[in-house]
This record gives structure tokens, sequence and C-alpha cells, in this order.
């Protein structure tokens, strides 16, 4: 009986103030700032660090790799540099530029 009602199965309940957020990518977020390395630069999502989403400090128009691994060490710059994909939807933190 699963393959019954196709067309229902297909669409979602979506709350009005989800929409947006839904739609969004990390790459329209103000927490997703590049990280330069020593030969390339990516974006990182800085949300990942609670210093930067408490708002005790500003956020960077840009940071160096060896900058947010004093402050966080090697395994977060690691999932913070994993975590911002351009065809991913952004995470629960997103916060749209402005």
């Amino acid at each position: 009986m699963r393959g019954a009602n196709a067309l229902y199965e297909g669409h979602r309940l979506m709350l009005p103030g989800l929409k947006d957020r839904a739609r969004a990518t990390c790459q329209g977020c103000r927490f997703c700032v590049p990280i330069l390395g020593r030969e390339e630069t990516r974006l990182a999502c800085l949300a990942t660090l609670d210093l930067y989403l408490t708002g005790e400090k500003r956020l960077p128009g840009e940071l160096r790799a060896i900058d947010f691994i004093l402050l966080a060490g090697r395994e977060t710059l690691i999932k913070a540099t994993r975590k911002v994909k351009e065809e991913r939807q952004a995470c629960g933190h997103y916060c749209p530029l402005s």
C-alpha cells in the first residue's frame, strides 16, 4: 500500500518561519568565514565555537588557520570545514548576512 498515493507522499508540511531557513545554504550565513591556510583557503562554520556563537567575540571577515587551531584545536577546525558544503542545507544556527 506504500505506492498507492505517490502525490501525497511527496508533499511536506512547512511552517511559515522555516521556509527561508530550509532554502538557505551555509554560504549565506554570517558564521561562514574563510579560513586562510598556508596553501589554500576554505570556508568554515564559526558557529561550532561558543566564543562566536554567543557574541562574546566579534565575527572576523577572515581568520587564519593557526588562530583557529589556537582557539579550539585541530579537530574542531576539521569539523568546521567539513560542515560547510555548497549543496548542503544550512545548520540550525543559520543567521543571514545583514
